[in-house]
Parts: structure tokens; sequence; C-alpha cells
């Protein structure tokens, strides 16, 4: 437990989102030989894709944090937004526009929704010593 209140909520965040994926892959992975392999792969690119978010958000609150400034923080939130907007529409254009199932949308949906949750929760759980 002593790990965990050690490491920053966007890390903390990253991680847990990681792990939710790799167990929602595990859990899926029969699903390869039939039909709907793109179950599987959806839990996996979502994943990546929200927890490498998450890392960069850590990343720009460090650089503020050393700075003393506010604008990384802000340009994370820009950023996020750009990369989730961006994967969700390219997977609805592939999913129903090119009929290319590889990844699922609704997985995507799902793994981002449990990410920020996860986010939430943080603030709730973990506390940085600050009371």
């Amino acid at each position: 437990m002593k790990l965990l209140k050690k490491l920053d909520r966007n890390l903390l965040t990253a991680i847990i989102t990681l792990l939710i994926s790799i167990i929602g892959f595990a859990c899926s992975s029969f699903l390869i030989s039939s039909d709907l392999k793109d179950i599987p792969l959806g839990f996996l690119l979502s994943g990546g894709v929200i927890s490498l978010v998450y890392v960069l958000s850590y990343l720009f609150v460090r650089i503020d944090i050393k700075r003393g400034s506010t604008v990384f923080s802000i340009l994370s939130l820009g950023i996020r937004l750009v990369v989730i907007l961006t994967t969700l529409l390219l997977l609805a254009f592939m999913y129903y526009r090119w009929d290319i199932r590889l990844f699922n949308i609704f997985v995507f949906v799902g793994v981002y929704t449990a990410s920020i949750i996860t986010f939430c929760l943080t603030f709730i759980l973990v506390k940085d010593g600050k009371e």
C-alpha cells in the first residue's frame, strides 16, 4: 500500500488501466479464434492508448512541478482530448464505414470509462498526505 501512496494519480491510473485491459484480454482471448476477435484486440489497443495518455499526463505534470507553472498540465488535457477523440473516430470509421472489424469501439469506451472511474477513485482512496 505504501507503493501505491508514493505513485502519482496519473501513473497509478495508467498502471491500473493497463492491468484491467490485460485481464480483459486474458478473459476474452478464447474469442480470437472466432469471428469476435475484435473484442480481445480492442482490450489491448484501448489499454495501450489510454495508459499512454495517462503516462504522458504524468510526465507533463512533473514538468509543471519543476517549472512552477500550469502550462503543460493544460496542454496535457488538450492532448488527451485529441488522442482519445482521434482514436475513437478512427475506430468508428474502421468498424462501421470501412468494414474493418479489427478493434471493438465499445471495448475502447468501456476501458476509457474504467480509467475515468479509477482516476476518480484515486482522489478518494489515495491521499498525498495533505490533510
